[in-house]
């Protein structure tokens, strides 16, 4: 089989270098869509689903009229954007996750592993969450554009560029009648986030409001990402990018490992990180923001937590179960023996959490091996393919479902923090972090009974 990704498309897309235009732009070729491509490729994303999707009865939707009610308008449609639509709509019908269509000008929007400086991407040098009805600035990074003009969290982003808090509120409320308010701040956090990104050079104009009220105007100059570029699959090249850090709390040493990604790329830092830090008194895993991405990944890494063999949950394909094996990692990176690492393992998640990220958190939350702390993740975990359809554009469609230990599901539900500690505009402006605020003092807590 194919490599298959678990990889939830919003924030996928705002993870990329650039931003890529939603489902419903214009198509940048003025040509009128041919019927007979337009036709092929309706029916190339239709089968795709047919042959893969792991229930037959596709949960009672009856599959083949959907294609017989839309496939008269997909011939009929005049432009990759308007094809789009149909095909999504068809895709709809299913009320799963990782089913969408990839415009073809965003998958090739950048080139994989280019030396030039000229069109690399950039961003401002911040995050973005949807929080109690506007976008906050959650992180900014130090050296950051963002960081140069003064910018701190807690600030409401009122405008970036074309985006306004106008349009997104617009977007909400027509979000808030289809989908739960984890969704509706995931789709509006990740939009945001796009607007945030580009190419490096160019200036995003932005206009917020700090913590007294006060309408801030600066121009941001985007930098160049300072992570590791990488392609997954026909997705556009994504910034792979792991972070680590220790602390110190009522005489305790805390590791805190962070990334934004599941791929290949960021493997060697995910196991130095852990060498590193195998001596502290307890690791946080700050899967905030990660969209998820390779799901072979997930067991793989695990096994530096767990000192048996176990999985992490099982993918259920129209054929085959396949387990997600954890096998103790005993050697490091160095090639020395060592043990798991047994101490306390927070993981800290919000609505922005996805995919790999789900089934990393929640398997092993589920084996009792880690406390989640933060806001219940995005609950969009499901195994996908991303094939290529003939106008160019690339199909995301599931291929399988995923079960976690003892039967959990996390496809819909997310992962849910044994204890809640979302994010507030008040604790930002403060300078906290209730989530890892919250499991800081939990890891103490560990060490203090042992």
């Amino acid at each position: 089989m194919k490599s298959i990704g678990f990889l939830a498309l919003g924030a996928a897309l705002s993870a990329c270098a650039t931003a890529a235009p939603p489902a419903d732009a214009p198509s940048p070729t003025p040509a009128r869509l041919d019927p007979a491509v337009a036709l092929a490729t309706f029916d190339s994303a239709w089968s795709s689903v047919n042959r893969t999707f792991w229930d037959t009865t596709f949960y009672g939707v009856n599959w083949p009229a959907v294609r017989d009610s839309l496939r008269p308008r997909a011939q009929q449609a005049t432009s990759n954007a308007e094809l789009r639509r149909v095909i999504t709509a068809m895709l709809d019908e299913l009320g799963q996750s990782h089913f969408n269509v990839i415009p073809g000008e965003a998958s090739e929007s950048l080139r994989a592993g280019g030396s030039e400086r000229e069109g690399q991407p950039g961003d401002a040098g911040m995050e973005v969450r949807y929080v109690d009805g506007r976008v906050l600035v959650t992180r900014v990074v130090p050296g950051g554009a963002a960081d140069a003009a003064g910018i701190r969290p807690g600030w409401a982003v009122e405008a970036a560029g074309a985006m306004t808090a106008q349009r997104v509120a617009d977007a909400v409320q027509k979000l808030s009648g289809t989908m739960d308010a984890r969704r509706v701040a995931y789709m509006a956090a990740g939009g945001a986030g796009a607007a945030l990104r580009g190419t490096a050079g160019d200036t995003v104009q932005v206009k917020l409001s700090d913590g007294a009220g006060r309408m801030v105007e600066r121009a941001l100059v985007l930098r160049e990402l300072r992570g590791q570029m990488a392609r997954f699959g026909n997705l556009p090249p994504m910034e792979v990018r792991v972070e680590q850090d220790t602390l110190r709390a009522s005489g305790r040493t805390i590791g805190v490992i962070g990334f934004n990604i599941w791929l290949p790329a960021a493997i060697p830092a995910l196991d130095r990180a852990v060498d590193e830090l195998r001596g502290t008194d307890g690791i946080v895993i700050d899967l905030r923001g990660n969209p998820g991405g390779l799901g072979g990944m997930a067991p793989g890494w695990a096994g530096h937590f767990v000192d048996r063999r176990d999985t992490l949950g099982t993918m259920i394909t129209r054929r085959d179960r396949l387990e997600f094996v954890i096998n103790p990692r005993r050697v490091s990176a160095a090639g020395q023996r060592v043990q798991p690492f047994a101490g306390p393992v927070a993981i800290l998640t919000d609505e922005m959490t996805a995919s790999t990220s789900e089934i990393f958190a929640g398997g092993l939350q589920a084996l009792g091996r880690a406390r989640v702390f933060g806001a219940t993740s995005s609950g969009q975990a499901l195994p996908s393919l991303m094939p290529r359809l003939p106008n160019g554009d690339v199909l995301l469609h599931a291929v399988a479902d995923m079960i976690g230990p003892g039967g959990v599901r996390w496809e819909g539900p997310g992962v849910v923090p044994d204890t809640p500690a979302p994010v507030t505009r008040e604790a930002l402006l403060a300078g906290r972090d209730p989530a890892l605020d919250a499991a800081v003092a939990w890891i103490v807590e560990q060490n203090s009974r042992r």
